[in-house]
This record gives structure tokens, sequence and C-alpha cells, in this order.
């Protein structure tokens, strides 16, 4: 078990009456408790990876970002909720048409469900979730937040199609947006991370996702959040070149944007 790991604190409850003998038993992570690993994880070692910083000064000479510890230190917290939510990320999400609300309820009650998911063989791994782009996008938005990222909001570059949006600030500190491409809807097979082949200004107002979309107690099977927190750990200091790679072809493996 790894170190980031060991911050669980397993939750463990009986199914059955605790009069009774030979009780069945499942073991559960909170919500709050991979927050706080994925946290340590980006403190500990994404803030500290040369690729994630040389990926950030990048960045600053394509979109003017600023160049600034705060902004780099988003930067590592936007780019690790991103690959782990989008479709046939590090979380092994697939997208298709649910037609669902633009929230991630729906991807945490799958996940509540997930007691083993396939990840460690990447030729055998099933997706754990099924979700549309606004669910995905949902889902990045809240994840993001829980990390601490506070300008992240929801965008409608058609009326029917939804990505996110990240608002940092440029070189003389004005808002910057940052498109934040959860599938390949419309897009080109490498479009990731900053594309521009939408433009996150055509939208007047982007607020910013409030919603809590699950309590800080909310349950996931103890094998699903330690697929969430090893791929990660393994993946997230990996090249955007790498992951965006390894996210084709997952997603042809999938059936998925």
């Amino acid at each position: 078990m790894n170190k980031y790991f060991l911050v669980f604190c397993i939750i463990v409850f009986s199914s059955s009456s605790t009069s009774q003998p030979n009780q069945a038993y499942t073991r559960y992570v909170t919500y709050g408790q991979i927050i706080k690993s994925l946290e340590e994880i980006a403190q500990n070692s994404l803030e500290k990876s040369e690729t994630i910083r040389r990926e950030f000064k990048k960045f600053h000479k394509i979109h003017g970002m600023a160049n600034e510890e705060a902004v780099y230190r988003e930067f590592v917290r936007v780019r690790l909720a991103f690959e782990a939510t989008r479709d046939s990320g590090l979380w092994q999400l697939r997208w298709a048409v649910t037609n669902k609300e633009p929230n991630s309820d729906s991807i945490w009650m799958q996940w509540h469900k997930t007691t083993d998911p396939s990840y460690l063989n990447e030729n055998e791994a099933r997706a754990t979730a099924v979700a549309e782009c606004d669910e995905l996008s949902a889902l990045f938005a809240f994840i993001s937040k829980g990390l601490g990222v506070k300008n992240v909001g929801l965008y409608w570059p058609t009326w029917n199609h939804t990505v996110a949006v990240w608002t940092t600030k440029d070189e003389s500190g004005n808002p910057l947006r940052i498109v934040v491409p959860t599938s390949q809807v419309f897009i080109s097979a490498n479009a990731t991370l900053g594309t521009t082949e939408f433009n996150p200004y055509k939208q007047k107002t982007i607020y910013n996702y409030t919603r809590n979309d699950i309590r800080h107690d909310f349950k996931v099977p103890s094998k699903m959040a330690e697929m969430m927190i090893h791929q990660v750990r393994k993946f997230a200091s990996k090249s955007s070149t790498y992951l965006q790679e390894r996210r084709n072809r997952l997603s042809a493996q999938f059936g998925g944007s």
C-alpha cells in the first residue's frame, strides 16, 4: 500500500445487524480522504516535477499566463483533475450520451458500486463509469474546487456540447481563460488542456461551479479509491503527449469520444 493511500481511514460497516454472526463487511473510503490524498500528491510530488514545470513554461509562452508560483500551484491541480476526470483518462471514465444534468452525481453513484475496477493491465482495463460531456466537465470542476482551485466553470462552445474553463490571470494581471476539454467531441485527437480549438471568450460569462455534488463523507469502495490514487500517483507527472496518446488508446478500447 503506497504512502498516499495510508492517509485513508478505512470505514467499515456491517450490512446486517451487529448481533448476527458471520456479518458481511464492505470497506469504504470517503471523498474527503480521496481529496486529501490527491492534495498530498500535488504538493509533495507534482509541484516538484520537472515535466510539469516545463509544461507550465510552455503555457506561459503560448497563452501569456502569469509566471507566478501561485498560478503554477493552481496549474498543477487543474492538470491533475483534468487528466483524472477526462474521457478515458486516469480514472477510466467513458463518454457516452446519457442526457443527465450537468453535475457529477451519477458518476459518483456508479463509483459507489464499483468494487473491483480493472486497471493494472491496460489491455484488460474497463470503464469505471459512463458519463457525457457536461457530467465530465462538472466532475472536473468539482474535483478542482476540492483541490482549492478558485475559478473553474462550465462552457458551452455549441448548444449541444460542454467543456470546462479555468480562469487564471495573464502577465498583466487580467483574467485569462484556459479551455479544459474533458472529451474529444468536436475537437481533434491531439487537442488537450489549453486547446485553442474552442474560443473560451465566445461565452460572455463563465460562472464558477459552486455546487457540492457529494458530501465529504460520501463513500467510495476502497478498491475504487485505491485505483484513483494509484493512477494519479503513477501517471499524473507524465508528459501531456504521453497522456494524450494513452487517452486515445483507451478511448478506442472503451468506445468513448
